[in-house]
């Protein structure tokens, strides 16, 4: 396990990278954090990818705002959970999503020519624009939970569908109370 900083057009981006010590080079999965941030949970997440043969990146995509968020309890932790999420857009996903890919493409212990994307609830749309702007490189695409993945904004994700990967995995809670009516 590394932390390491990515320097991105935006400035440094604090990043969790794990993967195998042997037997590489090991394909890459861009693993995009919750609203919830960077944090212990998602590096278990990550670990456990990486012990099954993976390179795994989790950055921490508030760096613009907070390197170091930790989230707290109450309505004001959750409104600037909501800020900090709410500053990210497609523009600011896919730069990090390059600088990414420029990182691993110098990284011995990582096979780059066909990668892997993930996102969870807030990063569901992340993982569509990531694979509809690098469709040669991402392999495999999975939503779990994802938001606004449907909306009537021209950077909706749904909109990008034509472009994406064959792989695409879509997963939404069995409550219906929080999948989207529309998708």
């Amino acid at each position: 396990d590394r932390e390491l900083d990515i320097q991105t057009a935006d400035g440094a981006m604090n990043t969790f990278v794990t993967h195998p010590e042997e037997g590489g080079p090991h394909p890459v999965v861009l693993f995009y954090m919750d609203a919830p941030g960077k944090r212990g949970e998602l590096h278990d997440m990550a670990r456990r990818l990486g012990s099954v043969g993976y390179f795994v990146v989790l950055a921490n995509l508030y760096y613009r705002r907070d390197r170091d968020f930790r989230m707290g309890t109450g309505d004001d932790a959750r409104r600037i959970m909501f800020e900090h999420m709410n500053s990210l857009d497609r523009t600011k996903v896919l730069t990090d999503t390059a600088a990414m890919l420029k990182f691993v493409a110098g990284e011995k212990a990582a096979r780059t020519d066909k990668i892997g994307v993930v996102g969870y609830c807030m990063s569901g749309p992340f993982v569509f624009w990531a694979a509809a702007e690098h469709p040669a490189r991402v392999a495999a695409a999975a939503s779990f939970h994802g938001v606004r993945l449907c909306t009537d904004s021209p950077e909706s994700p749904h909109r990008f569908a034509n472009d994406l990967c064959p792989e695409l995995r879509i997963a939404f809670p069995a409550d219906p109370f929080r999948c989207p009516a529309r998708f």
